[in-house]
């Protein structure tokens, strides 16, 4: 096979993957409340957000390019699945829009966001920007990648890929409709895809209702490619890509096999002067890919608010470990005039903080004993969102105490601002355990066998506090009488014969300076968690939640 044609399929894919992982860690960092405030309010309805989809499409030159961008803001959390899901229906629109109008190509912007993206990242001083050029940079390695296909797959006289499949593929409906799904994958523009079908169709002497059935899977393409980008995100996108999916298909199937139905329909369309016959065959692939993305579109946005209702594809955390979304889902400055309300949606964010919580606990005691690169990464996630919530639960009480008269929400408000802070400072001692695992293995200090036994001693220990505390906090519980000493007894007692020990095996002589060090961190970063534990049953102790 073609040299050219292996070196553009694997450098695009490669360049792709790397650019959808950078641009959504860089959206997910850079997206502050006004960015967010910014997108909501271009997304505030179904209206708004398929005219966003559209806008988008045009303005990348590609339903590809698009469609990732828009699971890159669901994996950022700032796009929900009822606004995501009208979005994806824009962005055909958009699409069939950029075969009727004259478009900018997008493969022009992927050096100039690349060095953007370098100056931004490596050269700035402030946070924010070097962020920014994460986004940056990864935008400009999509689009890379993305022109490294198109290039690779573009017909040509000898080009081996369609000399070696249009036996195969050339001879029925449905499996012409797979190879318009294979050449959308790696052709994302849909005016290329188009040009390179009408191409094909010249060259190869096909009939329109093949040429058609290619076009539509087009479509199949355009939602494959919205599952690649979801590879590695939140269970939300994923969620996402699949429904997109399915509803592409539920539309595509039928229409490949109304092919020839839908050309005769069309032939009744204002004749135009053509001075070709790849003219005229253009101009019915073009009202072809239209019809197809009106009706996918509609169905798309029409079900969209069914869909964001169903299990677990509702905005926020979904309770599998995978990375939430890193902004308030129940706040709404509105309903500060209604202080038992505002207290309430409140209170479900402080829920949603302890489940991420308790997840990056869970995670801490798994990379413990046998380091997982992914599960790493999904905490540092975790204590970002924790940071977020933190932020947006802190301004929303303190507009609300400032509000109100209230005495009862007056004195609810301390506490409730207690336990959000409490469970940040959670997320930074488990951060900061990770912290300590990945020095560990990067110097590659080794502990003995006794110095992990104790280490699992405590944080099990920790766990059943940790256990004990989240579910008193998610369900409104105050401690039973003692039994927050009992607590405080049963881990110090454990803390402090484990300092013995672990001094015992600094005097033999069993542990390098550099082990010492960092047992004693693994074992202050564990005892902070409990002591923040019992401040969180304490304010329980206080006063119970209701709920």
């Amino acid at each position: 096979m073609h040299l050219n044609l292996v070196e553009g399929a694997l450098g695009g894919i490669g360049l792709f993957l790397l650019g959808m992982r950078l641009m959504s860690e860089g959206i997910r960092t850079v997206a502050d409340n006004r960015i967010r405030g910014i997108l909501t309010a271009f997304t505030v309805n179904r209206f708004y957000s398929v005219l966003f989809g559209a806008a988008m499409s045009l303005a990348l030159n590609s339903a590809g390019a698009a469609v990732i961008f828009t699971i890159g803001l669901a994996n950022g959390g700032v796009l929900t699945v009822f606004q995501a899901m009208n979005v994806l229906g824009g962005v055909l629109l958009g699409a069939s829009l950029t075969l009727h109008l004259p478009v900018f190509p997008y493969s022009l912007v992927a050096t100039p966001l690349i060095f953007i993206g370098v100056l931004f990242k490596f050269f700035a001083r402030r946070r924010r920007l070097a962020n920014a050029g994460d986004l940056l940079l990864g935008a400009g390695l999509l689009f890379l990648g993305l022109t490294l296909l198109e290039g690779s797959f573009k017909p040509f006289d000898t080009h081996p890929f369609y000399e070696v499949i249009s036996d195969v593929f050339f001879r029925y409906p449905y499996l012409a409709m797979l190879f318009g799904g294979v050449i959308s994958c790696f052709v994302p523009s849909s005016l290329s895809s188009a040009s390179i079908i009408s191409a094909l169709a010249a060259g190869h002497q096909l009939s329109p209702v093949l040429a058609g059935s290619m076009v539509l899977g087009g479509f199949i393409g355009v939602a494959a490619i919205a599952g690649l980008a979801s590879v590695g995100g939140t269970s939300v996108s994923r969620r996402i890509a699949v429904m997109f999916i399915i509803i592409t298909l539920a539309v595509t199937l039928p229409l490949v096999a109304l092919t020839p139905a839908l050309l005769d329909t069309l032939a009744w369309l204002p004749p135009l002067q053509f001075g070709r016959s790849v003219a005229l065959l253009s101009y019915q692939l073009t009202w072809v890919h239209t019809v197809a993305s009106l009706m996918t579109a509609t169905l798309t946005t029409s079900l969209s608010g069914l869909l964001s209702r169903m299990p677990g594809a509702v905005k926020g955390y979904a309770g599998n470990g995978d990375s939430p979304q890193p902004c308030a889902d129940y706040l709404d400055t509105r309903i500060l005039n209604t202080p038992t309300l505002a207290l309430e949606q409140a209170r479900k964010e402080i829920v949603r903080m302890m489940s991420v919580t308790s997840y990056m606990y869970a995670d801490i005691r798994e990379i413990l004993f046998d380091f997982d690169a992914r599960r790493a990464e999904t905490i540092r996630q975790h204590e970002q969102v924790l940071d977020s919530l933190n932020h947006e639960i802190t301004i929303f009480l303190a507009a609300l105490a400032h509000s109100s008269n209230d005495p009862e929400t007056g004195s609810a408000i301390p506490d409730l601002l207690q336990t959000v802070t409490d469970l940040e400072h959670i997320g930074d001692r488990c951060e900061d355990i990770l912290d300590c695992i990945v020095d560990r293995k990067e110097a590659g200090v080794i502990f003995s066998d006794a110095a992990m036994d104790d280490l699992k001693r405590l944080a099990d220990a920790v766990s059943v506090t940790f256990l004990t505390t989240g579910e008193m906090v998610m369900n409104g519980q105050a401690p039973g009488e003692g039994g927050l000493r009992e607590e405080k007894a049963r881990v110090r007692a454990i803390f402090e014969e484990i300092k013995l020990t672990h001094f015992e095996r600094i005097s033999a002589g069993v542990c390098t300076p550099r082990a010492t060090i960092l047992f004693t961190e693994f074992t202050s970063a564990f005892m902070r968690i409990a002591e923040l534990c019992w401040n969180l049953m304490a304010v329980q102790g206080r006063k119970s939640y209701e709920r």
